[in-house]
């Protein structure tokens, strides 16, 4: 079962943008797929914060689009963009929450075993600079012939 992060953040105002593409070097042919993901609103980001979702066709990533549209979060229904899983690619991620000027991810650990059929990572979010922004950074990859592996995402701070 995936480890999911609490975070306890103090009441502050200002808010920072939750789609800015990542940084992060990703091994073994992950692909960065946050853009993806943009078109979740920052309320439903923050509210899903800690969660781990791992999306394996295209009717799982509707029902998560529409999980965050019932949610009642977001001003307007969250634009949705497709994804191809046909060739057994899968959607991993989250969303991690903190407080400062910006916030990102470092891939501690990563590990695939065919045999196994499993994929572990394991991520550090940093949160740098003394600014007052509630920040939600999200951290999804797609998966290449993952289909039916069991996928661990844990996040250490």
């Amino acid at each position: 079962m995936p480890t999911t992060v609490s975070v306890v953040i103090p009441s502050i105002t200002p808010v920072a943008a939750v789609d800015t593409p990542s940084t992060t070097s990703l091994p073994n042919n992950l692909q960065d797929v946050l853009p993806i993901l943009s078109g979740i609103c920052f309320e439903a980001a923050w509210d899903a914060a800690g969660q781990v979702f791992i999306l394996r066709s295209a009717e799982e990533h509707i029902r998560f689009y529409d999980l965050a549209d019932n949610a009642g979060l977001c001003r307007r229904p969250v634009l949705r963009h497709p994804f191809d899983f046909t060739q057994g690619d899968i959607l991993a991620g989250l969303w991690s929450r903190g407080v400062g000027c910006v916030a990102r991810y470092d891939i501690m650990d990563y590990r695939r075993d065919d045999a196994a059929k499993t994929v572990r990572m394991a991520l550090d979010f940093i949160t740098d600079g003394d600014c007052p922004y509630q920040l939600v950074r999200g951290f999804w990859v797609s998966i290449p012939n993952a289909g039916d592996y069991d996928i661990t995402i844990q996040v250490v701070e």
